[in-house]
């Protein structure tokens, strides 16, 4: 078998394809990845080979508030409208649909794999005629991804490549849609008729491993992990609250490591005390292992390693689908939410504190970990898409 991923230029999309792609090499299929040219390194970083496909638009998009010293949340929602309404179906995808059809011939491909942003992917396999399978890295995929939104632009799509139109989108699960959390975390997800819950295993980078420092921590005081992720760098924005989440975690009796993320904000003038270890990266997925608490921005990559490790959540949701997450999260009773806009040392300090103090979120978030270890491996997510495979075979093509 033949697959081809694709994936928008962003690392935590990719990661959940590296685990499906290296289960799917250990059983001698072969794999490519269709991203654009600027994600060659991260790609080729996990050993997989790229196939140069689309550009870049999301920095694009995302740049004009890089510098910004603040986004306002009336900025946010219109960025996210426009994310979903124009970026994800916009010409984009277009062009990603043209460069992935013309690998699906050079590949000899069997089956796309694609995460759930990337629409370029969808549409090749509906021109190609083999099937398209969705990832989930999304998060509340049904809230997020407004069909009202995405229908128009990708039925224009269609209509270029030949397609017939598909007016409820439908298609864009027509296959499999794989999610990597249990049925229960989105309700709404149950309506996509294809959808199967896998557990996923954490994919290390490779040489990735913990500094020697985080083992001499000491053990007798809770740890806590704070990152806003991997984007966070890129927005001057959010340097005054990782400032605040640094000096809040100050004052709260615990051990701590603060990710800031190369290029983060200018600390000199930023009260860092002893019980405080600042770092720009770290293997998050090995840390969560070992931690009591993570303060998070609610991206799902975090999200479903922290409860993947049974580890409860301070949130500060501020762009992109965070927001939604988080208020899934807070619903769970494993998240306590903090508001962007007014963050600020002594807020971080209290709910930190509390969090660390109340066990029931604990106990939620080990109980989402052990519905998690229910589920399929990935292992069984790749049987599944051999069996779509040969089934659509010996059918003769999808129609």
């Amino acid at each position: 078998m033949r697959i081809l991923f694709t994936t928008l230029p962003v690392e935590t999309h990719l990661r959940p394809l590296v685990s499906v792609a290296e289960a799917a090499l250990a059983r001698g299929h072969e794999v490519a990845v269709c991203a654009p040219e600027s994600f060659r390194d991260e790609v080729e970083l996990y050993g997989l080979r790229l196939l140069p496909s689309g550009k870049d638009w999301v920095t694009e998009m995302l740049a004009p508030l890089f510098e910004a010293e603040s986004i306002p949340p009336e900025q946010v929602t219109t960025l996210m409208s426009r994310l979903v309404s124009e970026g994800l179906p916009g010409d984009g995808a277009l062009e990603m649909a043209h460069d992935v059809i013309r690998h699906v011939n050079s590949f000899s491909a069997d089956v796309i794999v694609r995460e759930a942003y990337e629409m370029g992917g969808y549409l090749a396999g509906e021109v190609t005629n083999i099937p398209h399978i969705s990832i989930g890295v999304v998060g509340r995929v049904t809230e997020f991804l407004d069909k009202a939104l995405l229908g128009p632009p990708l039925n224009r799509h269609r209509e270029t490549l030949g397609l017939a139109p598909d007016p409820s989108t439908e298609r864009l699960y027509a296959h499999l849609h794989a999610h990597f959390m249990p049925p229960g975390y989105d309700p709404e997800e149950l309506s996509i008729p294809t959808l199967r819950c896998y557990r996923h295993h954490t994919v290390d980078r490779p040489g990735d491993s913990l500094p020697r420092s985080i083992g001499r921590l000491d053990p007798s005081l809770p740890l806590v992990y704070a990152s806003l992720g991997t984007v966070a760098p890129l927005f001057r924005a959010a340097d005054e609250r990782l400032r605040a989440i640094i000096e809040g975690l100050g004052r709260v009796e615990c051990e701590a490591v603060v990710a800031v993320g190369q290029g983060g904000p200018d600390l000199s003038t930023t009260r860092v005390a002893a019980n405080v270890h600042v770092v720009d990266t770290i293997a998050q997925p090995l840390l969560l292992d070992t931690v009591d608490l993570l303060v998070t921005h609610s991206g799902f990559t975090s999200v479903r390693e922290s409860l993947r490790a049974g580890v409860p959540m301070v949130a500060v949701p501020w762009i992109a689908e965070n927001h939604i997450i988080a208020r899934r999260c807070a619903e769970l009773g494993v998240a306590r939410l903090l508001d962007w806009e007014t963050l600020d040392s002594e807020t971080v300090a209290q709910a930190c504190a509390a969090a660390l103090a109340d066990p029931e979120p604990r106990a939620r978030a080990r109980a989402i970990q052990r519905e998690m270890l229910t589920l399929g491996s990935v292992d069984t997510l790749v049987t599944d898409i051999e069996e779509l495979v040969t089934k659509t075979s010996s059918e003769g093509g999808l129609r």
